[in-house]
């Protein structure tokens, strides 16, 4: 896989499950984030619901304004390293 190409490239609609993988959390974990507001979820059809890669995107940039007290380098190294990995 060449630097900047990625399986999640150029889509812009993700399942649960390639949310859950980028971030590195549990399916549950992405349910979670988005009853909090922090992912935004579509449904292309009625039974599939998906994630807006612009909602992902602004989530894990927002992740690099929070930093948590003692957390916050380690949260931000691994949002950086997820949008490099990924393409996004």
């Amino acid at each position: 896989m060449s630097e900047g190409s990625g399986p999640l490239e150029g889509k812009l609609l993700l399942t649960i499950r390639e949310v859950a993988q980028a971030l590195g959390v549990s399916r549950m974990t992405v349910y979670r984030l988005i009853r909090a507001g922090r992912l935004k979820r579509v449904y292309p059809t009625p039974r599939s619901a998906r994630i807006t890669r612009e909602s992902l995107l602004a989530f894990l940039r927002s992740l690099e304004e929070e930093r948590p007290e003692g957390t916050g380098k380690s949260v931000v190294d691994r949002a950086r390293e997820v949008l490099r990995r990924f393409g996004l």
